[in-house]
């Protein structure tokens, strides 16, 4: 079987837009600055649970999965070079590309969420199990994902964005990676 894969966006899942869910206990802060050149700059106030990097490397490691960051920040490459670095975990991974496409005629700006689908399709050409984590697009997009992919075994988990990431959630992931064993 193939290895594993884990499709993992970063706002509202690694970093909530609240407070991590209580139970990962403490909580990690820090000011992320990205250069966008030509003197654009912006920051980033994020938040997380330093437990839940922790669980999520040890499943990597544990499972064989492989990492595929599925994010806004893959731009600049700011995922690898500035936020894995202060998350002090999750080292690495493979980023898909954050290009959107023009917007087609007839669809709107809200419909531009489409092109995290798109990059799994894409990346699902060589097949392999998946995992895909995100607040918003699991729920909008996740069920054409699944039509495209039905051969393939995947788990789609949309966590709550004010608290990412839950205990249950990787509990969750954990038993679908034995299944697969």
């Amino acid at each position: 079987m193939s290895v594993p894969r884990l499709y993992l966006s970063v706002n509202g899942c690694l970093c909530p837009s609240s407070e991590p869910d209580p139970a990962w206990g403490d909580v990690a802060k820090a000011s992320i600055s990205i250069d966008h050149g030509d003197g654009q700059a912006s920051t980033h106030d994020v938040h997380w649970a330093p437990r839940l990097i922790t669980a999520l490397d040890s499943l990597l490691m544990q499972y064989g999965v492989e990492l595929v960051w599925l994010t806004s920040w893959n731009e600049l490459d700011a995922t690898r070079q500035l936020l894995v670095p202060a998350l002090h975990g999750l080292a690495g991974g493979r980023m898909l590309d954050v290009t959107t496409p023009p917007i087609s005629p007839g669809k709107t700006d809200g419909e531009t969420g489409l092109w995290k689908s798109q990059r799994i399709e894409e990346d699902q050409n060589v097949p392999a199990p998946f995992i895909w984590i995100d607040d918003a697009d699991v729920q909008i997009h996740g069920e054409k994902v699944r039509s495209v992919t039905q051969e393939t075994p995947s788990l789609l988990i949309p966590p709550h964005s004010e608290v990412g990431i839950t205990v249950d959630d990787i509990a969750l992931m954990r038993s679908w990676l034995e299944q697969l064993v």
